[in-house]
């Protein structure tokens, strides 16, 4: 009689292995400014999160900063209605971008003086900001009459142009490191390449993955390995790449044809979204597992669908986001980006 129920408990496990395992994260959902949906961007050590929210379609959106369980609305600069959060720092200070009167700026918010304008590259008529590390250095890009080019902004002498790889013609730089090393990509006729940026070196190719085309970097850890997506005629895959070991291919979950990666922490752990036989799905990867499916890692009782991670930060705390499951986050079918989507989208705060 025992053996059949040891053998009844085995086949129970294997039927349903979500509803058995133990969640792995705390999940806190952060709630949203006026217009009920949020989008995140960043995740700092202090578990901090920044990104923009408002209505489901971009009206009266603002740049956000959660911190101490509520969330702030950043403004906006003189004469602008838009603001959006590209990254947050252990210090609480925000970069992103606002529109003005005519044009898009860069700026820089901390709590002590708020809101300020980066300006552009000399000039340029408008710009954005992607990046900013603890000692206040912002990367972004800037845009004008000749083209885009990734910068380097500091206190001391405002915006510096990175360049651009050989024989291209743009650059955007959408990550820095605490030692100053920052990641993009670069733009030539074949679409993008990414690169990764040092002062002692300059610009260097990253580049793609085998038999792809182009590529794009999109975070970088303090040990210079960086991730993002690499893209050809089998379709885009995340990748992360090192200096010891060049490019790596993420691969996709089961049932995807295409991955991104968009966060990366200290010991390597990368997020990021995936296409999976249920639509698109957040995902965190590392050497050891290889690519889980996040929505694996948390109750099935918390009614909710997490269609892609932003960021992972050096405790293992994850921002993600997507919405409300009208039925089981392992059988519910999403699709579902930060670029477009409808509805309200929600933001999720995961904690190991």
């Amino acid at each position: 009689m025992n053996r059949i129920i040891a053998w009844l408990g085995i086949v129970l496990l294997l039927t349903f292995p979500f509803e058995f395992a133990a969640a792995q994260y705390k999940v806190t959902d952060l709630g949203a400014l006026q217009g009920g949906s949020a989008v995140p961007r960043a995740l700092n050590n202090n578990g901090d999160v920044a990104g923009r929210s408002g209505h489901a379609h971009g009206s009266h959106t603002r740049a956000f900063l959660w911190t101490h369980g509520r969330m702030l609305g950043l403004g906006v600069l003189p004469r602008g209605d838009y603001s959006s959060a590209g990254m947050v720092n252990d210090l609480g200070q925000v970069a992103g971008w606002s529109n003005t009167a005519n044009s898009l700026r860069a700026f820089v918010w901390s709590s002590g003086t708020g809101i300020r304008d980066l300006g552009t590259l000399p000039g340029d008529s408008s710009s954005q900001a992607f990046g900013i590390n603890d000692s206040g250095q912002v990367v972004g890009a800037s845009t004008g009459v000749n083209g885009t080019r990734a910068f380097l902004w500091t206190a001391a002498a405002g915006m510096q142009d990175l360049g651009v790889l050989p024989g291209d013609t743009g650059s955007k730089a959408y990550a820095i490191n605490q030692v100053g090393q920052v990641a993009g990509e670069s733009q030539g006729e074949r679409g993008p390449t990414a690169f990764i940026w040092s002062p002692s070196v300059g610009m260097v190719s990253l580049g793609v993955l085998p038999r792809a085309i182009t590529s794009t970097a999109y975070a970088i850890n303090n040990s210079g390995q960086v991730v993002g997506e690499s893209y050809g005629p089998t379709g885009m895959r995340a990748f992360v790449w090192s200096a010891a070991e060049g490019i790596q291919d993420l691969g996709s979950l089961p049932g995807g044809d295409y991955s991104t990666a968009t966060g990366i922490n200290s010991v390597g752990q990368v997020v990021g979204t995936s296409g999976s036989s249920l639509g698109t799905r957040a995902f965190i990867w590392d050497s050891s597992h290889g690519m889980q499916d996040l929505n694996g890692l948390i109750s099935p009782n918390l009614g909710i669908v997490l269609a892609g991670a932003v960021a992972i930060n050096d405790k293992g705390q994850i921002v993600a986001y997507g919405n409300r499951s009208h039925g089981s986050p392992h059988s519910d079918v999403v699709q579902l980006d930060h670029a477009s989507h409808a509805g309200p989208v929600h933001v999720y705060l995961l904690t190991p």
